[in-house]
């Protein structure tokens, strides 16, 4: 009886290594579809791109269900287990790219990424990497419009019987989404009317709309806005402010403003004003996301003289 207990163990561990073989076979296949999807490789995907991604993965897997796709950062170091439901497939990805300036994070996502960690020992690079992607993606209006139809598709699904008013919500939505974009590119676009592109921001909540009206934000704190910017922060960013000559310095609706002081009082008196992240609801609740970033659009103007 021992002998064939032990013959049933040797099959299991047998079977369970041929299950990690086809998983690390699973994982190549999935990982050159993520690097495929990210066309300008800068590490994440766009509204666009995840769209394409979860095309391919669909053909792929030959889901019913649909795929899902999210970011996750870590912020240290350790063992971490996620919990799916069952008969959920789950697939972690090294991002195969960075943002430019943050050559670290690709060095991060190979197998020397711990050495080269070590030899830099900066504590404060390591937790730049952390936060290496931007979790704000709604502020680019067409990568929400994106985000809008995924949501319709899944809320078709779930109530049949309210697909035609759900899809009629999502199109009129959709259209003010179009609306915005189309703002944006007539002051930002290739024939817009604002020529200045350099722009100060407390926190680097702005990555998407940067890349997608290709303005350029120095900011205090990267991006996590809890961290404690260093006096070297701090004076780039004054250098910067001085060297493009701008006059505005954008907080989030919630900040304390004195906060920013020592970059007011050492660029001589460079104005605060606000751009809405939308993280959390509006002080004024008459506002929704579409009023925001009409009022982004105009603080940005304004900001840029233009």
């Amino acid at each position: 009886g021992d002998d064939h207990d032990d013959h049933g163990d040797d099959h299991d561990d047998h079977a369970g290594e041929d299950d990690v073989h086809i998983d690390d076979e699973m994982m190549e296949v999935v990982q050159s579809i993520w690097n495929e999807s990210d066309a300008d490789m800068d590490g994440y995907l766009s509204g666009n791109e995840l769209v394409e991604f979860i095309h391919d993965m669909d053909i792929l897997f030959e889901a019913e269900e649909g795929v899902g796709y999210a970011t996750i950062h870590i912020e240290a170091e350790g063992e971490y287990g996620f919990a799916v439901p069952a008969g959920v497939d789950m697939y972690i990805l090294m991002a195969g790219g960075g943002h430019e300036g943050h050559d670290d994070h690709d060095d991060h996502g190979d197998d020397h990424g711990d050495d080269h960690s070590d030899e830099d020992g900066d504590d404060h690079s390591d937790e730049e990497e952390a936060l290496e992607y931007d979790p704000h993606s709604w502020l680019d209006p067409v990568a929400y419009k994106t985000q809008v139809q995924i949501v319709l598709d899944e809320m078709k699904k779930a109530f049949p019987d309210l697909a035609d008013t759900f899809q009629a919500n999502a199109d009129a939505f959709m259209a003010s989404l179009d609306e915005i974009d189309a703002d944006y590119e007539a002051a930002f676009g290739a024939n817009g009317t604002c020529t200045n592109r350099s722009v100060a921001a407390n926190h680097n909540a702005y990555s998407y709309i940067a890349y997608r009206y290709d303005l350029q934000f120095v900011t205090v704190h990267g991006l996590d806005p809890e961290g404690e910017p260093s006096a070297a922060d701090i004076a780039e960013v004054v250098e910067k402010i001085e060297e493009d000559e701008i006059s505005v310095l954008f907080v989030e609706e919630y900040t304390d403003v004195t906060a920013v002081n020592s970059i007011v009082e050492q660029t001589n008196g460079v104005s605060v004003q606000v751009l809405y992240t939308m993280e959390l609801p509006p002080k004024d609740s008459s506002d929704d996301y579409l009023s925001l970033m009409e009022k982004n659009l105009d603080s940005l103007k304004a900001g840029l003289g233009c």
